[in-house]
C-alpha cells in the first residue's frame, strides 16, 4: 500500500476499494494486513476496510471521504473495531445503504456509500437507503438521523427513528434468545455428497448408498444417522428420508472419530467405501490436512450439539421460519438449531411473529428477492418474554 509512505493531503478522497476476504489473499499480503492496519488486525476482514484507513490517513484536516462498499462492515464481528473508530470519532457524516439493490449490473453486491469527514464534531449522521431502477438508475431517499455515539460497535442499523425504537425496545424487553438458548450451526463435512444420501436401500445390518455419479456401496447401517437438511424443510411431519454417515463413537462422553484401525476392522465395507472417495475427501478445504483424520468431517462442530429435541432455522428465509423438531435421534445441516430447556412450542410462537419479521427486516443480513439470513449472530439479540 504505496499510501503509507505518502505525505501528501487531499480535500477530497472518492473511490471504489476492492473487495477481497482476507482469506483470498497471499499469505504475505495477509500478514502485512494484519500487522499494518489496525482495523485488520484480527477477524476474517476484508480489504476494503485496509483502504478506509489508508483513506484517512491522507485527508487533510476538514476533508471528505467517499467510499462505496459492500455494506458488511455494518454487522461483521472482524468490523467491530472499525465501526467503534468511526463513532468515538465522530467522522461520520452519511451512511446510504442500498440493503439488496445491485448498483453494479452483472454483479451480485450487496453495497453502501459512506461519507466521513475528517473533523471531529457532534454533527448527526444521516442515514439514507439507495433505491435502483430496473434501468439502472440509482436515487437515495433520506430516512433519518441519529448521533454518532449512538451507532453501537456491536452493530449498525440503517432505518427510520421510528423503527430504530421499536427495535430496541424489542432487544430490551425480557431475555435475549442467545441467552435462554444455545443456537448452534448443524453438522458441517465440507463434502455433504459423500456423507449424507437420500432413500439408501437396507439389506438386514446394511445399506446401499448412491453417489452422485452413480457408483453404489454396501455400508454397515450402525454408522448411519438420520438427519435433516433444514434449508428444504417445510414441516415438523416432513419425512426426508436423508441418513448421515457418521464414523463417530461416544468415548469420554463425547462423540470421537473412530479410529482407523478399529473402522478397518469393525466396518470393513465402509472403510473400503471410504478409500474408495479417499481423494475427493483429501480435496476438502483447499487441500488443507484434516487434523482429525482424512475422513473425519471437514469442520468439528455439531458433533455433540446437534441432537435432541430443538426448533429448526434454516439459513436464509424471506419470513421468520421457525419449526419445532420433536425427534431426538436426528441431527441436521444445511441451518441452525435453537436448543431450549423451556417449552419449545411457546418459543417457537414468539420467534414466528410479526416482530421477528420486522426485526429480520432491519437487523439481519438482506439477500436478493427478499431473503434475510436468520444467523445466530442477527437473532441471539432478539428479546423474549417468558
Amino acid at each position: 500500500f504505496w499510501v503509507a509512505q505518502f505525505r501528501g493531503r487531499f480535500r477530497w478522497v472518492v473511490g471504489n476499494p476492492p473487495y477481497v476476504r482476507i482469506q483470498h489473499l497471499g499469505e504475505a499480503r495477509r500478514r502485512f494486513l494484519q500487522s499494518h492496519y489496525q482495523f485488520c488486525h484480527t477477524g476474517s476482514t476484508d480489504l476494503y476496510i485496509a483502504f478506509f484507513e489508508a483513506a484517512l490517513h491522507l485527508l487533510e484536516e476538514g476533508g471528505f471521504l467517499g467510499f462505496i462498499t459492500p455494506n458488511t462492515y455494518f454487522y461483521t464481528r472482524a468490523a467491530e473495531k472499525f465501526r467503534a473508530y468511526l463513532a468515538k470519532s465522530s467522522y461520520l457524516r452519511k451512511i446510504i445503504d442500498f440493503r439488496d439493490q445491485q448498483v453494479f449490473k452483472g454483479v451480485t453486491t450487496y453495497t453502501a456509500i459512506t461519507i466521513l469527514q475528517r473533523a471531529p464534531s457532534p454533527q448527526k449522521v444521516i442515514l439514507a437507503e439507495g433505491l435502483v431502477t430496473q434501468e439502472g438508475r440509482v436515487s437515495t431517499r433520506v430516512l433519518g438521523e441519529v448521533s454518532s455515539r449512538a451507532l453501537s460497535p456491536a452493530g449498525w442499523t440503517i432505518a427510520p427513528p421510528a423503527i430504530l425504537q421499536r427495535l430496541e425496545e424489542i432487544e430490551r424487553r425480557g431475555y435475549p434468545l442467545g441467552e435462554i438458548a444455545k443456537i448452534h450451526v448443524g453438522i458441517t463435512t465440507l463434502a455433504d455428497e459423500l456423507y449424507i444420501f437420500q432413500h439408501p436401500k437396507w439389506k438386514g445390518n446394511l445399506a446401499n448408498i448412491q453417489l452422485r455419479d452413480g457408483r453404489r456401496f454396501w455400508i454397515e447401517a450402525e454408522l448411519l444417522r438420520p438427519i435433516v437438511k433444514v434449508s428444504v424443510l417445510k414441516s415438523p411431519d416432513e419425512d426426508q428420508d436423508r441418513w448421515l454417515l457418521f464414523p463417530y463413537e461416544q468415548r469420554e462422553g463425547r462423540y470421537q472419530l473412530i479410529p482407523e484401525d478399529r473402522l478397518k476392522e469393525a466396518y470393513p465395507l465402509t472403510y473400503q467405501y471410504f478409500l474408495a472417495v479417499r481423494e475427493r475427501l483429501l480435496l476438502r478445504d483447499k487441500g488443507k490436512p484434516n487434523p482429525y483424520g482424512w475422513y473425519a468431517y471437514g469442520r468439528h462442530q455439531g458433533l455433540d450439539s446437534t441432537w435432541g429435541k430443538k426448533i429448526l432455522v434454516p439459513p436464509l428465509a424471506r419470513e421468520p421460519r421457525f419449526i419445532v423438531w420433536e425427534k431426538p435421534e436426528y441431527t441436521y445441516y444445511a441451518g441452525y438449531g435453537i436448543h431450549y430447556e423451556g417449552d419449545l412450542h411457546g418459543l417457537a410462537s414468539r420467534l414466528q411473529s410479526e416482530d421477528m419479521a420486522l426485526y429480520l427486516c432491519y437487523k439481519a443480513r438482506c439477500y436478493q428477492n427478499g431473503y434475510y439470513s436468520l444467523a445466530k449472530n442477527f437473532i441471539a439479540r432478539f428479546g423474549v418474554e417468558l
